[in-house]
């Protein structure tokens, strides 16, 4: 590029181009990578986040070594790196955790679930299909592991064809799918009911049908001429 001064512009192409995309975990299957890579980034508005992951992905990310001090708490409470406030405080003051900013201004990502709230998940739903058969049982368990897509808010995401992250469903969406299978059941029982009652039908009919042939078949018999002797 030109030192020109207000020449800011460059019309060539970039001189060097990557074969392959960067891979974070190429050479580094550590647990710490995994972690970071597995991690659900939230409290933070759409931008911070954009950051933190693109930090974690080009690995540029640096994780807290010890806990640092909250700037509206003051208490050693902020344990994700590039944090300024804790996680309590900024659900409670709706706000950013790493910009400050308001979530009248910007949309805050929603913080993920603690263990002990997934537990308290994880038993409430066992408790509720326990009435299930087997087979729906089953179902609803694949579909809780499976989990959901994450929505790709960036659109060069889309275009390099990457794998969607997936996430848990929430406690309102587990739910919705508990109805869909009550109701599911619901209908296999009348089908079943109906099932019962059409084969009682096709079996009184036949026997009718039954009686009729040995009626018939008795008259014929009487109609006969007796042969003479």
């Amino acid at each position: 590029m030109s030192s020109q001064r207000g020449n800011v512009s460059r019309t060539r192409a970039q001189k060097h181009k990557n074969r392959f995309v960067f891979k974070n975990d190429l050479h580094d299957k550590t647990p710490q990578q995994i972690r970071l890579n597995a991690m659900h980034v939230s409290t933070v508005c759409q931008r911070c986040k954009e950051q933190i992951e693109w930090k974690i992905k080009y690995k540029k990310y640096k994780p807290l070594t010890q806990a640092k001090t909250c700037a509206h708490c003051h208490q050693r409470t902020v344990r994700k790196a590039y944090h300024v406030i804790c996680k309590d405080c900024a659900v409670k003051a709706k706000c950013c955790a790493k910009c400050l900013k308001s979530a009248d201004e910007v949309s805050i990502e929603a913080p993920g679930p603690t263990p002990r709230e997934e537990q308290q998940l994880q038993v409430e739903m066992d408790r509720l299909i326990k009435s299930f058969s087997e087979r729906k049982r089953r179902a609803f368990l694949r579909y809780m592991q499976k989990g959901k897509k994450q929505e790709q808010v960036d659109e060069q995401e889309l275009e390099a064809q990457e794998k969607a992250k997936r996430v848990a469903h929430t406690r309102d969406e587990l739910l919705d799918k508990i109805k869909q299978l009550n109701l599911a059941e619901e209908d296999d029982e009348e089908f079943d009911d109906e099932e019962e009652e059409d084969d009682d039908d096709s079996e009184f009919d036949s026997e009718a049908e039954e009686e009729e042939e040995d009626d018939e078949s008795e008259e014929e018999e009487q109609q006969k001429p007796t042969k003479a002797k």
